[in-house]
């Protein structure tokens, strides 16, 4: 049988003008405590077997649940005298877990395909799998660095004592195997699942997958979050978000769109976002619509590029974005280029692809990954070659004066719209689509 462990001993020292004298998951939240919210998102993935892991003002929360019957759930209770954080509480309750089991923070709101998850960490014979997605504040939040297989590298939790980093966040949702955690031993300080135990576990080569998605979770550690977790549920946002639903993108290309054309832009350094940007993808994240970059990199097959240094300018895109509340969903990029004759030129990768800009196979990749309603949704840049894509792929396009302006002249098409900037052709798409 599937298990969830909710960890709900937390003081929540920071939610204090909403909590009152109520631990943090009894606030409630539409007439019902947030901790109510996540045992019935369990329930209705099948994970009835819960473990709640309790200490600040426990009473409230056992009194109200029980054992769990009437939520269509059995809960039981590992009630924590001395506080030891996260990871402490995790490792302490190990024998009353079962050999597999879901690890959620009870200070998070979700509405996730908990079973899919689940089937993934199985599916990928993983030690740990950790639930990731950008955020609107990774300033302040664990960063998760990958390797080229997508397993973790490495934890970079708050504050981050580096520059540009991927917006790719621990959402503290989690599926372990309970035997990579026997032989851990913790010192008796208070410690934390993201800042100590998976770092201790990352020196020990234990495996750590990742599932990136684009469905919605979000804590409540401050007021502001979680008004804003109000909002997006009244507004149907959430519920627009799982991975059943067929989700609406903006489609946006990158160069002279989001950040100042440079002809070739190979360096970190050359990258300056066109002003009002983050403003504009942060009304698309606002919308539970989705922010996708769609990016030919021919400098790539070139030898002008190389991915690692596109890894770097990548990054420093989402932490510019990051750093004014902005996210994106995804980025697709083509490595390739259809001539051959240039110095230094990768070879394997000098090819006439299907991915290159104006061909749809990175459109129609994202459509696949991330099951969104083409016919709905749009594509913003600034040449002709981003508005033949378009058509081809049959999205609304908006051409932005922005970097060539459309004055590139490669192919002779028309856009749908046109509009001064990326900002501009947003609330052009909020207004025909009547967002918010």
């Amino acid at each position: 049988m599937r298990q969830a462990v909710i960890l709900a001993g937390g003081l929540g020292k920071r939610f204090k003008k909403i909590s009152g004298k109520l631990p943090k998951p009894m606030v409630p939240l539409f007439d019902k405590p947030i901790l109510e919210h996540q045992i019935q998102q369990c329930v209705a993935n099948n994970i009835k077997n819960i473990k709640l892991l309790v200490g600040y003002k426990s009473k409230f929360i056992i009194d109200y649940f029980g054992n769990g019957r009437k939520f269509g759930a059995s809960i039981e209770y590992i009630v924590e005298n001395e506080p030891k954080g996260t990871a402490g509480a995790l490792i302490n309750s190990l024998p009353h877990l079962n050999d597999v089991f879901l690890v959620i923070y009870g200070d998070t709101f979700f509405d996730i395909d908990l079973k899919s998850f689940w089937n993934f960490h199985r599916k990928h014979s993983s030690d740990v799998t950790i639930f990731l997605h950008p955020n609107d504040h990774p300033h302040d939040s664990d960063l998760v660095e990958l390797n080229s297989n997508m397993t973790v590298k490495k934890i970079h939790s708050y504050p981050h004592n580096s520059r540009w980093k991927q917006n790719l966040v621990n959402a503290a949702l989690y599926v372990f195997n309970k035997n990579v955690l026997m032989d851990l031993k913790l010192s008796k300080k208070k410690k934390n699942i993201a800042k100590n135990l998976f770092p201790m576990m990352l020196r020990r080569k234990k495996k750590k997958k990742r599932k990136k998605t684009t469905e919605n979770i979000k804590d409540v550690e401050k007021v502001k979050r979680f008004n804003n977790i109000k909002r997006d549920v009244e507004l149907g946002i959430v519920k627009s978000l799982k991975k059943k639903h067929k989700k609406i993108a903006v489609f946006i290309d990158r160069d002279g769109t989001i950040n100042e054309e440079v002809n070739n832009l190979n360096h970190h350094n050359q990258l300056k976002l066109i002003k009002n940007t983050a403003k504009a993808i942060s009304k698309i994240n606002k919308c539970g619509i989705l922010s996708i970059i769609i990016t030919n990199q021919p400098g790539i097959a070139k030898g002008d590029l190389n991915e690692n240094e596109l890894k770097i300018i990548h990054n420093k895109m989402e932490t510019l974005l990051g750093r004014q509340g902005a996210y994106v969903d995804r980025i697709y990029y083509c490595p390739h280029h259809p001539d051959r004759g240039f110095l230094g030129e990768i070879k394997k990768l000098k090819k006439n692809c299907n991915c290159r800009k104006p061909k749809i196979g990175l459109i129609q990749q994202a459509k696949k990954d991330l099951n969104i309603d083409i016919t709905n949704s749009w594509f913003v840049g600034d040449s002709t070659r981003d508005i033949l894509a378009a058509k081809k792929a049959g999205i609304k396009s908006v051409l932005v004066q922005t970097g060539y302006a459309g004055k590139d002249k490669k192919y002779i098409i028309s856009p749908d719209f046109i509009s001064k900037d990326l900002n501009q052709a947003v609330n052009l798409i909020i207004k025909e689509k009547k967002f918010l």
